[in-house]
Formats: C-alpha cells, sequence, structure tokens
C-alpha cells in the first residue's frame, strides 16, 4: 500500500505549480483535502486529474482507516468561496437558498436535510432529470 500512496502522491506533486490558481478542495467547506493541503495547479485539466488522484489516494487511506472523513472533492478556482446558505424572507414564508460559487465541473448543490447533489458534469450542466434523481435517491 505504501509504495501506492507514493506512487499517487508523485503523481500529484508532477501536476503541482506553485503559482497555479487552481486547487483540489472541498465544495462544501473550501478546505483542501490530504494529500493537496498547500498544493495549486496550473490549469484546470491538471487541477482535475489532481481531484481524481485524490480520490483514489483517499480511498487507499480508506482501507487501512476506515473512518477517514468521507468528502465530496472536486477542482476549482483558488479562493473560490464554498457554498454559502442566505436566509431571505417571501411575504411570511422563511425561504433557504443555496448559492453556487465558482466555475467549472465541480459545483455541488446542498440543503439542509437533504443529500448533496452534483448539478454539474463534464463542463455541462445537469439536466433537471438528472438533478431529481439525485434528490429522490437521498444519497
Amino acid at each position: 500500500m505504501a509504495d501506492r500512496l507514493e506512487t499517487l502522491h508523485r503523481r500529484i506533486d508532477a501536476l503541482t505549480d506553485p503559482d497555479g490558481e487552481y486547487a483540489v478542495v472541498c465544495p462544501l467547506s473550501g478546505k483542501r483535502p490530504v494529500p493537496v493541503r498547500d498544493a495549486s495547479f496550473g490549469t484546470p485539466d491538471d487541477a482535475e486529474a489532481a481531484a481524481d488522484l485524490v480520490i483514489d489516494y483517499r480511498e487507499l487511506l480508506r482501507s487501512v482507516d476506515p473512518h477517514l472523513e468521507h468528502v465530496p472533492i472536486v477542482a476549482g478556482e483558488v479562493g473560490a468561496d464554498p457554498l454559502a446558505l442566505a436566509d431571505s424572507d417571501r411575504g411570511s414564508a422563511r425561504s433557504r437558498t443555496v448559492v453556487l460559487s465558482g466555475e467549472g465541473d465541480g459545483e455541488w448543490l446542498t440543503v439542509d436535510g437533504a443529500p448533496v447533489v452534483e448539478v454539474r458534469r463534464d463542463g455541462e450542466p445537469l439536466d433537471d432529470a438528472s438533478v431529481s434523481r439525485q434528490l429522490r435517491s437521498g444519497l
């Protein structure tokens, strides 16, 4: 396992650019996961490739430590704000709205008490039926 982790880490390191404008983050918290806490990437493609490698890396770690936190991992612009929940008053009813920030393939939608829903894949917004299926699945 150590060899595989080292190989994944080397592949991630090869993609990094200290002056890059992209990072691998959790879209909910904006935090960068292990092993890319301080890494940045020069292109969206490099960041996407690194995100895939980070997912593999964390899955391998999880085989040893099943308590390793499961978090969504996406590529995004450095400094992009995580999702924010805004309250608004509409007449007498109070509603909650989710605000997406950043651009690219990794945009997610979350609402209190509801599943995390992917709203963009391969650079394109998902259709309403795909989002509805995700919501109905309750995952």
